[in-house]
């Protein structure tokens, strides 16, 4: 059986006031945790290095996750390395990060921000998260004869990719609020530990639902190409789109930027995040709409100006496509939530 085993250890240059080894052993509790291990674990960061905590469940032998929710005081270097067979499971990674963090994979540089990764095929990487960053991440690895049984037999044709047995794919889904709200209930588990196996097995499930109903839109079938290099091309493509959401750049200057194609840029970002390029600009360009909406700091021309909207009727159209409600409504109906809870 697949298993992940974690190893670790801090950037260089760090100083350590306690001692190495009183530094190692509280670290050591990260590969305890996050090595998809047999059995119930839930431990709190200790203060000496940071908050937070972390946990891990096996709802079944084939199907585990584990919970990082947490703040370092140290920046952190893990590096992450698969045995076993590389296509017998899928692996599903929900991250929600207030700074964005690096992994290295192979020679490549891959830049993470908020998401959801599923991939079937072995990955090593090195990540790097620097000092005082909040980590709020879910793994999950789950056979793919667990994930067909969960799914029955009324799923999308598309999505027999994940199910095949000896299938390599990778693909990358936008956080939806639900998840988000998911995320932020995981940092706060019950109190009771009796309850607490069954607050995360309740809550991956919930999660890895919200995912497959989101994978089950899609129109286009995954990525096939594992090759670390054309995945980090397209995710430096993804950061550049999304850099300024006011002016989108031209494909051609996507294309040129990551020494690509237009029309492997096109087909490849496609089979990664499913959507074109443009529907993902957008889409992003909505949900920023949404949070500014949310913080009720702005009026939605003042909104849809800063998101480079010209005409603000097509804005508000595009808005309520999306979220169902008329952005001023939606801004009103937040305002009096907002007081209560000040």
């Amino acid at each position: 059986m697949i298993f992940m085993r974690i190893r670790y250890k801090l950037n260089s240059g760090v100083s350590d006031r306690t001692g190495s080894d009183s530094r190692d052993a509280e670290l050591k509790m990260f590969e305890d945790i996050l090595g998809f291990k047999e059995g119930f674990f839930y431990r709190k960061v200790p203060a000496s290095i940071g908050e937070g905590t972390l946990a891990a469940v096996d709802i079944n032998s084939e199907f585990h996750a584990n919970f990082q929710f947490y703040r370092l005081d140290v920046p952190l270097q893990v590096i992450k390395e698969a045995t076993g067979d590389p296509f017998d499971c899928v692996q599903i990674v929900f991250y929600d990060l207030d700074i964005p963090e690096k992994a290295y994979i192979g020679s490549s540089e891959v830049v993470y921000d908020q998401g959801v990764n599923i991939y079937a095929h072995s990955i090593n990487a090195r990540l790097e998260f620097p000092a005082h960053t909040q980590r709020n991440v879910v793994c999950v690895r789950i056979k793919r004869s667990c994930l067909e049984s969960l799914l029955g037999e009324g799923h999308r044709a598309h999505l027999n990719d994940l199910l095949t047995q000896g299938q390599s794919f990778f693909i990358h889904e936008q956080m939806s609020e639900e998840m988000r709200s998911l995320l932020y209930e995981l940092k706060l588990p019950p109190v009771e530990k009796a309850l607490q196996r069954l607050f995360y097995h309740v809550r991956v499930l919930q999660l890895i639902y919200l995912l497959m109903a989101q994978l089950s839109k899609r129109t286009i079938a995954p990525n096939k190409n594992s090759d670390p290099d054309l995945i980090a091309r397209i995710f430096k493509a993804r950061s550049l789109l999304v850099s300024d959401l006011s002016a989108p750049p031209t494909i051609a200057n996507l294309a040129r930027s990551i020494l690509m194609s237009e029309s492997q840029l096109k087909q490849s970002f496609r089979e990664i995040f499913g959507v074109s390029v443009y529907q993902y600009f957008q889409n992003t360009r909505l949900e920023k709409a949404r949070q500014l909406l949310a913080a009720n700091k702005h009026t939605v021309k003042e909104v849809g100006y800063e998101l480079g909207f010209t005409n603000i009727g097509h804005f508000s159209r595009l808005f309520e496509r999306a979220y169902h409600v008329k952005p001023k409504k939606f801004q009103l109906e937040l305002a009096p939530e907002q007081v209560s809870e000040a």
